[in-house]
């Protein structure tokens, strides 16, 4: 019964009538007990107290089995009730037998798959050549938490397409150069085409996205993934849903959906960098742990992202957006 106590704030209480299945068959088995006793059933005479001189009835072992038979007819009965109740919870088939129960959607689940909804609904983003440049416009307010004071950055970057040209990418106003196929240093992935090749079904991507340390380990279904490489797969789903506009729209969704798997997912009413309703989407045990992804409150669409930067005897609060996206077709070229 604790447990059925504690799950009272997600099983609907049950009605009158399925009470009175229970009751019934309860009453039956009285029914049936006395008739074979060929006497009536009477409740145990007990008088004295707690480990006093004590007379009771039920000492005759007759009506003892009696009593003892009521007992567990009230006990099953109890537990037709329950069964019932979690039947309703279920949902039965139609040979009578009963689907396993799946745990409810946590309220960042449905977040992340309405946003995966929206996503679907989208454009589909222009396809650049090999040969060209994204061009990506991100706006960060950076806030010192022990004075207050604001800073905002507007950082411009350029990257290869493909990767076979030299990238700028700029952060917090200090630029840096990628060298051609210098994978390791690059943003989250560009390539079309190969962007193209990673599967949009939701499991079968977190797969392809695990990288263990030894590839023939990687892991065959979501029970392999480690606690280490759910948080790197964090960090990548949460990569290709930032750069929205540059990721092809199913696998954008994908990753939306992937990312409601991750162990830990959580969500929280926040404001965005306007001061609009948002909610705030993380993991536990995350790599970083004030890293936030905003989506809309309404739309759920990414609106931005937040974290923490901590230089010497300081911390700042970041927001960061992306204003704006272009495909270019040189370096530094503005749309």
């Amino acid at each position: 019964m604790t447990p059925l106590r504690r799950m009272r704030a997600e099983i609907p209480r049950p009605g009158a009538d399925r009470l009175a299945t229970g009751r019934k068959r309860l009453q039956t088995a009285i029914d049936d007990e006395a008739a074979a006793a060929g006497t009536e059933l009477r409740r145990p005479i007990i008088t004295g107290g707690f480990m006093t001189d004590t007379k009771d009835s039920s000492r005759n072992p007759v009506r003892r089995r009696r009593v003892l038979s009521v007992a567990v007819a009230a006990a099953a009965a109890v537990a037709v009730a329950a069964t019932a109740v979690v039947a309703d919870n279920i949902g039965d088939k139609q040979d009578g037998s009963a689907d396993v129960a799946r745990p409810k959607s946590s309220y960042a689940q449905k977040v992340l798959l309405s946003a995966a909804e929206e996503a679907r609904k989208g454009p589909e983003p222009d396809i650049p050549r090999d040969d060209q440049f994204i061009y990506t416009k991100d706006v960060t307010k950076e806030t010192e938490r022990r004075t207050g004071k604001s800073k905002t950055y507007t950082d411009e970057s350029w990257n290869s397409v493909d990767g076979s040209k030299h990238s700028w990418n700029v952060h917090l106003g200090e630029g840096n150069w990628t060298n051609p196929n210098e994978d390791s240093s690059r943003p989250p992935i560009y390539d079309w085409s190969e962007l193209r090749k990673l599967p949009t079904d939701p499991v079968k991507l977190v797969l392809e996205l695990c990288s263990p340390v030894d590839p023939p380990l990687k892991p065959k279904s979501l029970k392999g993934v480690s606690k280490e490489e759910w948080r790197d797969l964090h960090m990548q789903l949460e990569g290709i849903v930032l750069r929205a506009p540059v990721i092809p729209r199913e696998l954008r969704a994908t990753a939306f959906e992937a990312l409601a798997m991750v162990p830990g997912i959580k969500a929280k009413p926040m404001k965005d960098a306007e001061g609009r309703p948002a909610v705030g989407i993380w993991a536990e045990n995350a790599l970083f742990e004030d890293s936030l992804l905003v989506l809309d409150k309404d739309s759920h669409k990414v609106v931005g992202h937040t974290g923490v930067r901590t230089p010497p005897k300081k911390t700042y609060d970041q927001f960061s957006h992306m204003e704006e996206y272009a495909i270019v077709d040189k370096l530094k070229q503005r749309p």
